[in-house]
C-alpha cells in the first residue's frame, strides 16, 4: 500500500508542478511537448523543433502547432539559427 500512497504523492507534486508553471490549461500532448522542451534545454541549453520531434515522437505538423501556440501563450520564445535557418 506504500507504494500506492507515494504514486499518489508524485501525481500531486506533478499537478502543482503544472499549476505553478500555468501548463493545467493544456493537452497532455501538449504537456509532453513542453516536457521534451524542458529536458533537452536542462541537458544542453538548447533545442530546436527537430529535437522535439525525435525526443517526443510526435508528428511534425503536431510539434510545429504546439511551439507556435506557446510561443503566443510566451511559454518558448522562437529564434531563428542563424547557421542553418532552424527555428527554436
Amino acid at each position: 500500500m506504500s507504494i500506492y500512497r507515494d504514486l499518489i504523492d508524485i501525481l500531486k507534486m506533478l499537478m502543482n508542478i503544472e499549476k505553478d508553471l500555468n501548463l493545467v490549461c493544456y493537452s497532455d500532448t501538449e504537456k509532453k511537448i513542453y516536457y521534451t522542451i524542458a529536458l533537452k534545454i536542462s541537458k544542453t541549453g538548447s533545442c530546436n523543433i527537430s529535437d522535439v520531434i525525435q525526443n517526443s515522437g510526435l508528428s511534425r505538423s503536431t510539434v510545429y502547432k504546439t511551439i507556435k501556440k506557446f510561443e503566443l501563450d510566451n511559454i518558448v520564445k522562437l529564434d531563428q539559427s542563424k547557421s542553418d535557418k532552424r527555428e527554436f
